[in-house]
């Protein structure tokens, strides 16, 4: 087939090239509508019920998840200055069309006693309309002796104190929940951007700051660093190959083609997210730097080749005709294995996880096609890179070359041959130390922790990591835990024994580790309690007989229509009541063992057989759950991958020996980049476990170009010592060459400063090194011993005619 295609290339290179690089432009014209993007939804959407659950909470109660937190830092925020600086920014705020609630220190409705009777209108509102104004008045002023109450009432006050100001009287918060249906990036990245607008437009008191926290502000920042990262370190990371592709080939042909093939095949990739409407997001943002380590990897291979050819005495094209015969199969295999092991994706349970499978699988053939394509068709107008001659031998066939003759050729090939014959005159002691070493690497392995957190995309001194710890410290924290316990009765909540129940179930709750506060009905009708009796112990007596629990409630529900207060934890036919919990970002490792406590409790609390349903929502909770089937369901697809390419390679050889031995330089670089993650404390998250499937990609690579040369080796010569040296010559340069080439690259992104790509920089670059370690140090002497004499050219020439 690759004869056949090496003849229709290169007769039909001018116009082959041309529509090339036609596709090309065309697609780029694409880059303009990429669009960039991250929600919590992407990684909740999958077969399980955990997301509907989620959005049926979310339509009786509401979304915590677009809750935005703008924070009023200062020496006293509860002085008259700054709560009229605060109370004027919730009242500007909350006009805002994408705000549908806005919720302050001085707008707050909590239960008090004011003339003898039990209210819930705010301080500030009764104030003001006691002197017949208004509090929604833009020049509205509070009063220091008003300030007084407010300061007051948030220190005695639960409901306040540490939930919308901090204990230190230092911090507050105004609280915007956005419409439901704000979810997109872009909208989230213009709410935000109008929020910092109100913000600009009032005039902020002398000690006072603002910053903008909460999950929303998180997901905008999330985007924003992927497109920075993309506008900027691609190109980076492409000038540096560009570079070191001149020093290593000083040609043109060398320095360009690799490149230019790589933008050809992004650029198609681009253009395919765009048509099939998908976006950029936490999990994809890898494709680019997937399709740079694919496009170089297969481009060096090809060049070398040719120059290679060409030094042994053939005209420039058909030196490149046997590139095309000699590589492209090659360059099909790993290009198959590889799309293959992404294709395995698929069977994830999260469709974020399936979409990224098809689209990397499809990124990896587009450089196939590009690379088989595009290099051979400029090749055959160019000047080949520059090779000197392995020898005075040069000119001859290969399989006319002694292995002494290999001792005179360039200095990396004697570097290599060097290496070979160290590594080949003991094989049994580097295959032992070999063993030994990656037995270290499974004892390395062995501290990996399966984790994920919010924050660990942000360094320690991210202002991001920074504000999100600060509203930990001193307010409610912004990851939501919700509870939902639901009785099939209407008006059940109203009986004092289950309403009893959801406090005891706050008790629980509230002593464990990472759990910042609880807040359901049940809190508020015991402020009222309080505000009634003027008694603090009364926020601990249960109310003994439905008739309590109903005059409360109609003492403080407020309007029908009212979207705040205890209205927001209980539906209104009082079947439905929710708990809201905040938590610490302590890791979704955490979160399923707390969720397991939490749903243990709730079913000796609230058992089904009494008519009961309950279940745990919130992101905090959903997303731990979802990120932790997501990274099992990649670890069970990278181990679907293995077996499909163990099966590719023994069919593609034709032989069960060579698939098995595939797979000990594949699985060798995953074992040392899992040990260096294990020593130096990094997760197995979200982020890094997505580097496997990638990291899997570049060992077959290696492998299936090493064993490629050395079955064409074997049917030159006739010991399988000789076999091995020659493979090294060929297949050994081009090997160590993409290696230092990639890693030289990926040094670049370690200048970062968003974690997941310093990540992956350092973490591709650990496997790189594992690649060539198992491909040019392990692999060779294991072949050396399964492969012994009477294996060679001679020997199937004889079974040949002796048939």
């Amino acid at each position: 087939m690759f004869r056949w295609l090496s003849e229709f290339i290169l007769k039909y290179r001018a116009p082959l090239l041309a529509i090339t690089l036609l596709v090309a432009l065309a697609c780029m014209g694409t880059i303009p509508f990429l669009k960039f993007n991250f929600t919590p939804q992407q990684l909740f959407a999958s077969t399980s019920n955990y997301d509907g659950l989620r959005d049926e909470f979310a339509e009786k109660f509401g979304r915590e998840d677009n809750l935005v937190m703008v924070m009023v830092e200062g020496d006293d925020v509860l002085a008259a200055s700054a709560l009229t600086y605060v109370h004027q920014l919730t009242l500007r705020s909350e006009v805002l069309p994408q705000v549908r609630r806005a919720l302050s220190v001085t707008t707050i409705e909590v239960p008090r006693r004011e003339d003898d009777s039990l209210t819930t209108t705010p301080l500030l509102r009764a104030a003001m309309e006691a002197d017949g104004k208004s509090w929604s008045e833009p020049g509205v002023e509070v009063s220091a002796a008003m300030a007084q109450q407010i300061r007051a009432l948030a220190q005695s006050e639960p409901l306040l104190r540490q939930q919308l100001v901090s204990e230190d009287g230092t911090l507050t918060a105004v609280l915007l929940w956005l419409n439901d249906d704000i979810q997109d990036a872009a909208d989230l990245e213009a709410v935000s951007q109008k929020i910092e607008g109100v913000i600009q437009g009032i005039p902020r008191p002398e000690g006072v700051s603002t910053k903008l926290g909460g999950l929303p502000r998180i997901r905008v920042e999330v985007v924003e660093s992927l497109r920075r990262e993309q506008i900027i370190f691609i190109p980076l990371t492409g000038l540096v190959y560009l570079l070191i592709l001149i020093a290593l080939f000083r040609r043109p042909s060398g320095a360009l083609l690799p490149v230019a093939t790589v933008g050809v095949a992004a650029s198609m990739t681009v253009a395919m997210l765009v048509a099939t409407g998908s976006a950029i997001n936490i999990i994809n943002n890898v494709l680019p730097t997937l399709i740079f380590i694919i496009g170089i990897s297969d481009s060096v291979h090809m060049l070398t080749r040719q120059a290679e050819e060409i030094e042994l005495g053939k005209p420039r094209i058909e030196a490149t005709k046997a590139m095309i015969r000699h590589t492209g199969l090659a360059c099909l295999l790993t290009s198959s294995t590889t799309a293959v092991g992404f294709i395995s994706l698929l069977v994830a349970d999260t469709d974020i996880l399936k979409a990224f499978g098809w689209q990397a699988a499809a990124g990896v053939m587009f450089a196939y096609v590009a690379t088989l394509l595009f290099i051979p068709t400029a090749l055959s107008f160019m000047r080949p890179v520059r090779r000197l001659s392995p020898g005075k031998d040069g000119g001859a066939d290969l399989s006319t070359l002694s292995p002494e003759s290999l001792k005179d050729g360039p200095l990396l090939e004697r570097y290599l041959i060097g290496v070979a014959r160290v590594v080949l005159a003991r094989p049994k002691t580097v295959i032992v130390i070999g063993t030994l070493l990656c037995a270290g690497f499974v004892f390395g392995a062995s501290f990996v922790k399966i984790d994920t957190k919010l924050l660990e995309i942000y360094g320690e001194d991210h202002p991001t990591f920074q504000t999100t710890k600060l509203l930990e410290r001193k307010l409610g924290g912004v990851l939501p835990v919700e509870i939902s316990v639901e009785h099939r009765d209407r008006d059940h909540f109203k009986n004092p024994e289950p309403f009893a129940k959801l406090h005891s179930l706050q008790r629980f709750i509230e002593p464990r580790e990472g759990f910042i506060s609880t807040q359901s009905i049940v809190d508020f009708h015991q402020a009222a309690r309080v505000a009634l009796l003027g008694d603090v112990a009364q926020r601990e007596v249960m109310p003994t007989s439905r008739e309590q629990v109903e005059q409360l409630q109609l003492m403080i529900e407020g309007p029908p229509d009212a979207r705040g207060g205890v209205r927001a934890f209980m539906t209104p036919d009082f079947r439905n009541a929710r708990v809201l919990v905040r938590v610490e970002d302590f890791g979704a490792r955490k979160m399923i063992k707390e969720g397991a406590a939490l749903e243990a409790e709730l079913a000796r609390l609230f058992p089904p057989d009494m008519g009961y349903r309950t279940y745990i929502a919130g992101d905090a909770y959903v997303a731990s759950v979802a990120l932790d089937s997501f990274i099992r369901d990649l670890l069970y697809s990278l181990g679907l991958a293995m077996i499909i390419i163990f099966g590719m390679m023994t069919l593609v050889f034709r032989s069960i020996k060579m698939g098995l031995i595939s797979v000990i330089p594949n699985v060798t670089p995953l074992l040392a980049t899992l040990a260096y993650m294990g020593i130096a404390g990094i997760d197995l998250n979200t982020t890094t476990v997505i580097i496997f499937a990638i990291s899997l990609g570049l060992a077959v690579d290696d492998t299936i170009h090493f064993l490629a040369r050395f079955r064409e080796e074997m049917d030159r010569h006739d010991d399988v010592h000789t076999a091995l040296l020659f493979t090294y010559f060929g297949a050994g340069r081009a090997i160590l060459l993409t290696s230092v080439l990639l890693v030289s690259g990926l040094t670049i992104l370690l200048f970062s400063d968003f974690i997941p790509t310093t990540y992956f920089g350092k973490l591709t670059g650990i496997t790189i090194f594992g690649a060539v370690f198992g491909d040019l140090f392990l692999l060779p002497p294991i072949l050396l011993l399964v492969y012994r004499e009477g294996t060679g050219a001679s020997a199937r020439r004889d079974a040949r005619r002796a048939k």
